[in-house]
C-alpha cells in the first residue's frame, strides 16, 4: 500500500478522546461534593484510576470520600502501579473496606502486592465472608485454576420456582454482577446446569428450572492444573466456566 494511502487510512480514524484533563480538572474543582460525583459518574472506572498518580494524597483521599467505597474498589481493580502506595495513605480500616468489596480474585492480587505484616492487618479487618473467600483462593496452587477463580457469581436451587429464581437472582446481583449466566445447585451444593439470564427472563411461570438448565454445561475442577485444561476452555467459548472443588460443589467460576 502506498504512503499516501494509508495516511488517508488513518486520517479516517477517529481520535480517542483523552480524557485525563478533565478528569483531573473536576476533581480539583471547586464543585460539591455531589456535583464531582455526578460528573465522575460519566467516565469509566480505569481512566479515573490512570489520574491518580496526578494528584496529591490529600486530593486522592478527598476523592475516594466523594466516590464512596463501591466505587472507589472498582477503580482500584485496575490499579497496576503504585497501589501500594495508595493503600498505605489510607487508614487500615478504609483499605480493608475497599478491598473487601472488591472481587475477590482483584483482592487477593491486591494483597499479595503488600508486605506480609500490612496483608495480614488488613486482613484481620475484613468481614468473615470476605476473607474466606481470599483464603479459599489462596488456599490452591498459583498453577491451579483455583487460584485464577473468582466468587462474583449468581447461584440458584434446582427446586426453586422461576418466581424464586428470579427473586434469589437479584437479592444477590447486589454483590455480583457476573449475571449473564446462572449455576443452578442441588441442595447438597452440588452443580447442577447453567441458565442463561435471557431464558430465565422470558421463562413462564409453570416451567420449572429443569427445563432451562443446560446440564451438559462445561466445568472445571479447581485443583486442576491451569496449562492441562487451557485450551479446552478456549473451545467452550463461554464467558465463564463454574469450578468444582473435589466433592463437586461448586465454589467458583473462572
Amino acid at each position: 500500500m502506498m504512503e499516501e494511502e494509508k495516511r488517508k487510512m488513518t486520517a479516517d480514524i477517529p481520535v480517542r478522546p483523552d480524557y485525563e484533563n478533565e478528569l483531573i480538572e473536576i476533581i480539583k474543582s471547586g464543585l460539591s461534593y455531589k456535583e464531582i460525583r455526578e460528573k465522575l459518574e460519566n467516565y469509566h472506572e480505569n481512566d479515573i484510576s490512570s489520574v491518580l498518580d496526578k494528584l496529591t494524597a490529600e486530593e486522592r483521599l478527598r476523592l475516594y470520600k466523594i466516590l464512596g467505597v463501591e466505587k472507589v474498589s472498582e477503580i482500584f481493580s485496575y490499579l497496576e502501579d503504585d497501589v501500594v502506595k495508595y493503600i498505605d495513605e489510607l487508614a487500615p480500616e478504609n483499605a480493608a473496606d475497599i478491598i473487601e468489596s472488591m472481587d475477590a480474585d482483584d483482592a487477593v492480587d491486591l494483597l499479595d502486592e503488600l508486605e506480609d505484616e500490612k496483608s495480614g492487618e488488613i486482613k484481620k479487618l475484613m468481614d468473615e465472608e470476605s476473607r474466606q473467600d481470599i483464603e479459599l483462593i489462596l488456599s490452591y496452587d498459583e498453577d491451579s485454576i483455583g487460584s485464577r477463580m473468582t466468587t462474583n457469581f449468581i447461584e440458584i436451587k434446582r427446586d426453586y420456582t422461576i418466581r424464586e429464581a428470579m427473586k434469589a437472582l437479584v437479592e444477590q446481583a447486589a454483590d455480583n454482577d457476573n449475571i449473564s449466566i446462572l449455576y443452578v445447585i442441588n441442595d447438597d451444593g452440588t452443580f447442577y446446569g447453567a441458565i442463561d439470564l435471557k431464558d430465565l427472563i422470558i421463562a413462564r411461570d409453570y416451567m420449572s428450572l429443569e427445563d432451562l438448565a443446560v446440564v451438559s454445561y462445561p466445568y472445571v475442577y479447581a485443583n486442576e492444573k491451569t496449562e492441562e485444561c487451557i485450551e479446552e476452555l478456549k473451545e467452550y467459548s463461554e464467558d465463564s466456566i463454574p469450578v468444582l472443588d473435589i466433592d463437586k460443589k461448586l465454589i467458583g467460576i473462572t
